[in-house]
């Protein structure tokens, strides 16, 4: 198998070739006006079939390789979003052959792990089912099994036994032994992941929690009977926490042995580090400010990615995964769209401009552009401050634009 690597925003060097045409990771573009047409990765990482021998492996951009993906992931799930929202991070194919990516082995099982570990700690009971069992018993339950229990009792002269069919409404039903299943693998992995890592006790607390919840549940699930468990539509946490087990099982091969190790063969996958890493400040800021904070809402103009509501204070924020924003001026279309939300009568009255008409004065709202770069600090750059104490960094010849920085967590930095 022969793979290409590049970075983000890097371009192939190769001419133009329908056989790309149609990946995910890359796509045919011409970035910037002085830029070359080619075919340009974006802000997606991951692996990906090119063909059955070729494929394609994007790593981050130059500056962000030693991201800490474990601090990230578990900001990120550990957050008040909805189930859904976690899932549009990325997507894997658990189908495809694995494809040999060693620059990513660190990043796809604490993402599954932790997502997992995230969705499952929302569950805050167990399903129950009826559940049929076929078994030798003291006493009679259900139905005798009249010819088996003459074959193995009556025949052998043990008359202290009878052979019975029963059902029995418990909560040990096959989607919790999925998951319990599931969790089991998670121990293992944990172990590996969460070496001389500061937030390893946070998430084997996690996990804990959950194998707690499922104490009174087996983890005897055959291969055969994994594809046939699903979820139930009225429960969002179990369809995902039942669909994220399933994933966990194959990557491993449904042998926990395998889990001893961290594999430099990944399914292919892809991973929006624009997201992540909008996510990610979405933890931060919601662990400071807890219900200030208002997370995409939908105004005239768009959807800005988080509204700051105080008494003293409101504020328009906007996640760009632009780490040139440390030491360049902002793009004109970012100014462009956060002026729109500035303007927009339904995020005014949301942020608590209730009498705002069209030709109501424009209140005087600040838009902060939050970006990355690499560091070793970190902590929550939110915690214990006020937002208005941040604003701190202002964008030349704008009125009320702000940058702040949000590092990035880089590996080290958490032992």
């Amino acid at each position: 198998m022969k793979s290409i690597l590049i970075q983000e925003h890097e371009r192939l060097s190769i001419e133009h070739n329908d056989r790309y045409d149609n990946l995910n990771l890359v796509r045919w573009d011409k970035p910037m006006e002085h830029d070359p047409w080619g075919y340009y990765a974006s802000y997606v990482i991951g692996a990906e079939w090119i063909d059955d021998k070729e494929a394609l492996v994007v790593t981050t951009k130059r500056g962000m390789e030693e991201i800490d993906f474990l601090t990230m992931f578990m900001m990120c799930f550990s957050s008040d979003l909805s189930v859904e929202s976690f899932a549009e991070i990325y997507n894997i194919d658990s189908e495809a052959p694995v494809i040999h990516a060693p620059s990513l082995k660190g990043v796809l099982s604490p993402l599954i792990v932790l997502h997992f570990l995230g969705v499952v700690s929302r569950i805050k009971s167990l399903k129950k089912g009826y559940v049929h069992y076929s078994e030798n018993l003291k006493k009679v339950k259900g139905h005798i099994q009249v010819m088996k229990n003459e074959r193995k009792n009556i025949a052998s002269k043990r008359f202290d036994r009878v052979f019975c069919d029963f059902d029995e409404y418990t909560v040990d039903i096959p989607e919790n032994r999925l998951i319990k299943k599931a969790l089991l693998f998670c121990s293992q992995i944990l172990r590996i992941i969460t070496e001389n890592h500061s937030m390893g006790n946070k998430a084997k607390l996690m996990l804990s929690k959950s194998l707690a919840l499922f104490e009174n549940v087996t983890d005897e699930v055959q291969i055969k009977e994994v594809s046939l468990i699903k979820g139930h539509k009225l429960f969002s946490e179990y369809n995902e926490a039942v669909r994220l087990a399933k994933l966990i099982l194959r990557r491993y091969d449904y042998c926990i042995s395998k889990t001893s190790s961290l594999d430099e063969n990944v399914p292919p996958f892809t991973l929006n580090m624009s997201l992540l890493y909008e996510h990610y400040v979405y933890g931060l800021l919601n662990e400071a400010y807890g219900d200030k904070i208002k997370y995409q809402f939908s105004g005239k103009t768009g959807l800005p990615d988080f509204l700051y509501c105080s008494t003293g204070f409101k504020a328009i924020l906007d996640t760009k995964y632009i780490p040139k924003y440390e030491s360049s001026s902002l793009d004109n279309n970012v100014i462009r769209q956060l002026s729109g939300y500035s303007r927009d009568i339904p995020i005014l009255k949301r942020l608590g401009y209730e009498d705002i008409v069209e030709e109501s004065p424009i209140p005087n709202v600040p838009c902060v552009i939050i970006y990355p770069k690499e560091g070793h600090d970190v902590k929550n750059p939110f915690a214990n401050k006020r937002l208005r104490d941040l604003c701190t960094t202002p964008v030349r010849k704008l009125a009320r634009f702000y940058k702040i920085c949000v590092p990035l967590p880089i590996m080290g930095s958490n032992k």
